[in-house]
């Protein structure tokens, strides 16, 4: 599926074809990559950052697998659990007879919410790859340059207003800081 990805957005960037006497550019669009972000690295691909694709699927393989090993042992300790709350003395569950009911309750209580917040941080991963795709889509003309500067400065503004009839020489001055932009 990956190596069809590649394919499928190879030539969609500034390439020019040749129809006849015509030449036509193919743009980046934003809502094509905002529709193939819903795959996971599919909108990286689309934007042409290979680089993030380890960086994506790392996060999906790193929280997939805390999930599911959180998961696993969820259900072993609830197993255990309710095997000694049916029958406290005939349970046969390893965990069962290392551990009593409070502690098997504990620690149910613990994967279980470890699991769902493995589950809900996944989720977060999945739409913060969508949003990673489509604002580098959104952003993908945009050029930065030398021309690019910010300059900070001290201010000291007076003001031609008198603040006393008695004191004419004081003029009202405003200090300040001065930031430009140019671009």
């Amino acid at each position: 599926m990956l190596a069809f990805l590649i394919g499928a957005t190879a030539n969609v960037t500034g390439q020019n074809k040749k129809d006849g006497d015509s030449v036509s550019v193919v743009v980046h669009s934003a809502k094509k990559a905002t529709y193939l972000a819903l795959i996971p690295g599919a909108g990286q691909i689309y934007n042409k950052k290979y680089w993030k694709l380890p960086i994506v699927y790392g996060g999906f393989g790193v929280i997939g697998y805390f999930a599911l090993t959180n998961r696993s042992e969820y259900i072993k300790y609830n197993d255990a659990y309710v095997c000694v709350l049916n029958d406290p003395e005939g349970c046969e569950d390893e965990l069962a007879i290392k551990y009593d009911a409070d502690q098997l309750k504990s620690a149910r209580d613990y994967y279980r919410r470890n699991m769902e917040l493995s589950f809900i941080l996944l989720g977060a991963w999945y739409g913060l790859q969508i949003l990673d795709a489509v604002v580098d889509a959104h952003l993908y003309y945009w050029e930065v340059n030398d021309n690019l500067s910010v300059r900070v400065e001290p201010t000291i503004q007076r003001l031609p207003i008198q603040t006393s009839i008695l004191a004419p020489g004081n003029d009202l001055s405003h200090n300040g800081i001065k930031i430009t932009v140019s671009f």
